[in-house]
């Protein structure tokens, strides 16, 4: 059910993709969903509310995208459904949600930075399981823990986001995510 609340977390959740999230205003989001600010002020009262929120809807899609991860055959294809959620991300020059609240931290008030810290700390955990898995089954092969590894591979992957934005880097995301299940192998 498409509702204004569901509406405007799927814009803002593109509008934090695309600029971050003090990159934009509840004006910025009124006009692209054309209602009232009051509208959104309805809603959430403040901007960290519609932070909250906005962590608290990728949390759950983290959780379901966990359980969609843990039914496929091996460790590798796990991991290339992983990357492929960032995919329309790479497509549309957009950063990871995630990692675009993140560069805010510091300017976001405690309940919210929490909540961004529980949402990094839980995609970090579904790729260390990830990596765990392949390590166990021997289809990875790296030195540092799994934990390591998914911190060095989601570094790597979110800035190869940030880098694809441009065209000059065109092609980056992918050529990033091809070059760890290689070098995993």
């Amino acid at each position: 059910m498409n509702t204004t609340y569901t509406n405007i977390l799927q814009h803002a959740d593109a509008l934090i993709q695309s600029n971050g999230f003090h990159g934009f205003s509840y004006a910025d989001l009124a006009k692209e969903l054309d209602i009232r600010k009051a509208s959104i002020h309805h809603h959430f009262a403040t901007k960290a509310d519609l932070g909250i929120a906005f962590c608290q809807l990728k949390c759950e899609q983290l959780k379901q995208l966990e359980s969609h991860l843990k039914t496929l055959p091996s460790a590798k294809a796990r991991l290339q459904g992983y990357f492929a959620v960032f995919q329309s991300c790479a497509n549309d020059g957009q950063m990871c949600g995630i990692y675009a609240m993140q560069t805010d931290l510091r300017l976001m008030a405690e309940p919210l930075q929490k909540q961004v810290l529980k949402m990094a700390d839980l995609e970090l955990n579904i790729l260390s399981d990830i990596l765990q898995v392949g390590l166990d089954n021997g289809e990875f092969n790296f030195k540092p823990t799994a934990y390591q590894q998914a911190v060095i591979i989601c570094c790597a992957i979110k800035g190869a986001l940030m880098l694809n934005r441009s065209e000059h880097h065109a092609g980056l995301f992918n050529q990033t995510c091809d070059a760890w299940i290689e070098m995993l192998a």
